[in-house]
């Protein structure tokens, strides 16, 4: 019993109305599981990747591990990724700070936005015993903060800092030096970044180095999840901080990337058990023999597709796309040659009946 009879018998019966709008209820009821489920994910998208926000409260500070120490409490904001160039964006602006001496409260609270001393800080080389000799990646005035601009009394904006700066951060520049090469495009879509930064805030007044509470790192580019980790380290009296921030592509450019790859997989197969049905003499439909060609021209497009689709040679190539590519133009070629013997045979010759009854009589004669 073909599979269509059954379902309506099992599902239907022999209820006019369930037969008559059946088909109606079906598609509603599919629509309202595909209209779920995209509300679901989307929903699971926002807040896997937009829960982030610059704010001083006890969840934000607790996520990031802001010690509460008395000290400054900076942002580093992931806004662009240089994969050819390999360097990392990042916005720099100054937060708050923790504790009375810093924030000219009467408690040691971290309060945003709110802070006293003229900082100038400074990045990586710079951030050593001769950053006097070289130039801060911006300083940060305290008087906007102490006589707020007109901008600060718009309506939500005066959570916003007074300055920021951008820097390019080189990804992990040992990277060359280690085995594994999972921080490239090699291994998309499960590829990672990360840049290692040394910091340094001074404070421009007393030519004094500063502490820092802590750093919120996020990330705010298409396609990748930016997270970080604040690593205040004790030398001797002094205190050096550094910051390791890490860049990596969202679950959903994942789980989009390997159904790709699936749907190339599944072509395939499927081309590949025609080719044997044909080789075994059973009877294809020329249409579906044709339709080999449309996938070979098809997998290019399916593999240009993906998101952020890297040149070919990432690790998804070896055992998929190339893969793929030369199944099915086998497979095409068997097909189409296939056709051309069964076919596509040349006619037997055959005599004229005249001209055999002639050359009878001539031998007879």
């Amino acid at each position: 019993m073909p599979l269509s009879l059954w379902l309506q018998r099992i599902i239907l019966g022999r209820n006019p109305i369930l037969i008559r709008y059946g088909p109606i209820a079906m598609l509603a009821g599919v629509f309202a599981l595909l209209a779920g489920t995209s509300i679901f994910l989307t929903q699971l998208y926002l807040n896997i990747n937009f829960w982030a926000q610059v704010s001083m409260d006890n969840t934000t500070l607790n996520f990031f591990h802001i010690s509460g120490v008395p000290g400054l409490i900076l942002l580093a904001d992931m806004f662009s990724i240089d994969l050819n160039g390999q360097t990392l964006s990042v916005h720099w602006s100054l937060v708050g700070a923790c504790g009375r001496q810093f924030t000219g409260s009467s408690n040691d609270d971290c309060i945003q936005n709110q802070f006293v001393n003229n900082i100038a800080l400074y990045l990586n080389e710079n951030a050593t015993v001769n950053w006097n000799t070289t130039a801060p990646i911006g300083t940060f005035d305290s008087s906007p903060v102490q006589n707020p601009l007109p901008v600060t009394y718009i309506p939500g904006r005066g959570q916003l800092p007074a300055q920021e700066y951008a820097t390019d951060l080189p990804m992990d520049p040992f990277l060359p030096y280690t085995l594994q090469k999972q921080a490239s495009t090699l291994y998309y879509p499960f590829d990672e970044y990360s840049a290692y930064v040394s910091l340094l805030a001074i404070d421009t007044d007393s030519n004094t180095s500063l502490p820092i509470s802590g750093v919120i790192g996020y990330g705010t580019i298409v396609n990748w999840i930016g997270l970080s980790a604040f690593y205040p380290t004790v030398v001797g009296d002094e205190t050096l901080y550094a910051l390791a921030l890490n860049a990596k592509r969202q679950g959903m450019i994942k789980t989009f990337a390997l159904v790709l790859v699936i749907t190339n997989w599944a072509l395939s197969v499927t081309i590949l058990w025609m080719t044997i049905l044909v080789l075994f003499r059973t009877n294809v439909n020329d249409g579906l023999i044709l339709a080999s060609t449309t996938v070979l021209f098809a997998l290019p497009q399916i593999r240009a597709s993906m998101p952020d689709s890297p040149p070919f040679g990432t690790f998804i190539d070896i055992a998929g796309y190339f893969m793929n590519v030369c199944l099915v133009s086998i497979c095409t070629s068997i097909l189409l040659f296939s056709q051309l013997q069964y076919r596509y045979r040349p006619p037997r010759k055959t005599s004229v009946p005249h001209q055999e009854n002639y050359a009878l009589l001539n031998l007879e004669s």
